[in-house]
């Protein structure tokens, strides 16, 4: 497991990367966190909740790498 501190712009960047990847994107289980404790699940719910500032973390996996990113 890999844990990473970005902004929210590089946290932006990094899922819209993995949206591209395409194949790779369907594999990936994507989990955020509010900051109210609530829980979004999904690239896009995540990456949408993201864009409004509201996901204080999220973690991104697949059946290799699992990474959690905290949002600054």
């Amino acid at each position: 497991m890999n844990q990473y501190f970005t902004t929210r712009q590089g946290a932006i960047r990094r899922l819209v990367a993995i949206k591209r990847e395409g194949t790779e994107a369907f594999r990936a289980t994507v989990i955020g966190r509010q900051s109210d404790g609530s829980e979004v699940f999904g690239l896009e719910q995540v990456l949408l909740h993201l864009r409004v500032g509201r996901i204080a973390y999220f973690s991104c996996g697949d059946s290799c790498d699992h990474d959690i990113v905290f949002v600054s």
